[in-house]
């Protein structure tokens, strides 16, 4: 039908990926009624020649057979009166392409099969089918299972049952291929001129109502012949085999394509749309980031990391009771809660529900959902993720937080210099202490140098050292603390804004990883239906 490579080719590769996309995202009934159709039609183009397959359908007693005998010039399929007559396909075919057509034929499961030797319809296979309101549960099974494999079929009806609502239904399931189709009312014969006219324009209208828009509708009676030369031509005239064949198949794909678009929401006439409008996805993306910046609370983590600094910057460069205070902090289990930054963050879930994660992202669900046709919400619903919402969340805040858990306090340089100075003013209070004992044991017996001091007057020179060593310390102490809480600042920042940015980054890729997955299947199969 196409070449190797051929569009029917690459059609057929954008629907078997469509199916694939399908079954991704729960749909595999839907998948597996596409991949039947898919290898329907891969197997039919695969039989290439240059002769189509006509099927002659209709009820029981309504002439088919004799319809096929008349065209032939002789009994090709046995017409008798005893109902069903016709039990199992019978194929007339031209002789010189009978070897063409063993293969499909054989596809097709068709048995009985009587060539002929005339040229005018020569590119035409034409079936006698079994009746599709046969008594026989098994002919109705049959035709069934050829009439999507047949490239044109020609209805056969009579004046009594050209109204029957089973032949209707099946009318209406081949409308898209309406341009391969045709009607023949039979039994003319029965009726008067005026009668044949008036059943042709009212089954012309009953095909129109069912879908067929331009029904075309052979009157005759293939008792007298009458109309039968007409028919033949019209079948020979039809259109070059080549072209029939490849639009059914075409036709058959598309419509395939199209019925596992409407699956997943997609519509011919409004072409690939998301399920989520972009802006509402983006802000129902920004409000479950929020909701999880919420339970993690980089304003909490950020005191904890500089108090986490700060205590190492006391132990490293503090005064002697900073350093007491540091080392007391962790025995009492004090620095654990207010400067440890691991911890904080691993206990985010005592810091509120879960809810103001899940609820905008359930929500941004429902709302994608809610363009689904019914039949495939509930299933789509789980590729989206909505049973596995609350573990997701969490497994995005564990992974987030788990990134900046180990975190490294630094050390400075400074504060070890600003730690012997503590130690060294330490040794002067402490002497100066030791020089105010003393005096004040002797009772004031010792004399004492002394210091002048403006504003003051003379000052002793232990007083003079105690206080100066105090304001000393004081002033490193501050110094340490400033350039401390420089460095936490700084180190909280960037661990507030790489757990920010895993949370964001999480939140869009694993708890909305589901909505990409089904919007990524949707695109897919899209493009099978041609949907821009």
């Amino acid at each position: 039908m196409n070449g190797e490579g051929g569009p029917l080719d690459e059609r057929l590769g954008r629907l078997r990926a469509a199916v694939d996309a399908a079954a991704s995202i729960g749909l595999e009934a839907e998948g597996a009624r596409t991949r039947t159709v898919a290898r329907r039609v891969a197997r039919r183009a695969g039989f290439g020649g240059a002769v189509y397959v006509m099927a002659l359908a209709g009820g029981t007693g309504v002439g088919k057979s004799s319809v096929l005998n008349a065209l032939a010039g002789e009994e090709v399929s046995p017409a008798k009166s005893v109902r069903p007559t016709t039990d199992a396909p019978v194929a007339w075919v031209p002789a010189d392409k009978r070897d063409e057509l063993d293969a499909l034929l054989d596809w097709l499961k068709v048995g009985s099969i009587v060539t002929h030797e005339g040229r005018e319809l020569d590119d035409v296979a034409i079936l006698d089918l079994p009746d599709i309101d046969s008594v026989r549960v098994e002919h109705r099974a049959t035709v069934d299972a050829l009439l999507p494999r047949i490239d044109a079929v020609t209805w056969v009806v009579d004046p009594e049952k050209y109204d029957d609502h089973r032949e209707h239904a099946y009318w209406r399931s081949l409308v898209p291929h309406a341009d391969r189709l045709r009607f023949v009312l039979n039994k003319a014969d029965r009726l008067t001129d005026a009668d044949v006219k008036v059943v042709a324009d009212d089954l012309r209208a009953r095909l129109i109502a069912s879908g067929i828009p331009r029904p075309e509708v052979h009157v005759v009676s293939a008792v007298r012949g009458t109309g039968i030369d007409g028919l033949r031509e019209a079948l020979a005239d039809a259109g070059h085999a080549k072209v029939i064949i490849a639009t059914k198949l075409e036709t058959d794909r598309a419509a395939a394509a199209e019925r596992l678009g409407r699956s997943v929401g997609l519509d011919a006439d409004e072409g690939y749309r998301p399920l989520l409008a972009p802006e509402d996805r983006e802000r129902r993306t920004r409000e479950a980031i929020d909701g999880a910046l919420e339970l993690v609370d980089l304003d909490g983590l950020a005191r904890q990391v500089r108090g986490a600094v700060m205590h190492r910057a006391r132990i490293g460069g503090g005064s002697f009771l900073g350093r007491l205070i540091a080392l007391g902090s962790s025995f009492t289990g004090r620095r654990g809660r207010r400067a440890d930054p691991a911890a904080y963050l691993r206990a985010w879930r005592s810091r509120g529900a879960m809810g103001r994660v899940l609820n905008p992202l359930r929500a941004a669900m429902v709302e994608a959902a809610g363009g689904l046709p019914a039949s495939s919400r509930g299933r789509v619903l789980t590729a989206l993720g909505a049973l596995s919402a609350e573990a997701d969340v969490a497994r995005v805040i564990d992974r987030a937080v788990a990134g900046a858990g180990e975190l490294e306090i630094p050390r400075s340089p400074l504060w070890p210099v600003i730690g012997a100075l503590q130690v060294v003013v330490g040794a002067v209070l402490l002497f100066a202490v030791a020089w105010m004992v003393v005096l004040f044991v002797a009772g004031g017996g010792v004399p004492v140098a002394t210091v002048s001091a403006p504003l003051l007057g003379p000052i002793p020179m232990p007083l003079a050292l105690l206080t100066a060593s105090v304001l000393i310390s004081a002033l490193l102490g501050w110094i340490l603390g400033l350039h401390a809480g420089w460095i936490g600042r700084r180190l909280a920042a960037g661990v507030g804004a790489r757990v920010e940015e895993a949370i964001r980054e999480g939140v869009v890729r694993d708890a909305f990883g589901g909505l990409d997955r089904v919007e990524e299947a949707r695109r897919v199969i899209a493009a099978a239906a041609d949907l821009g």
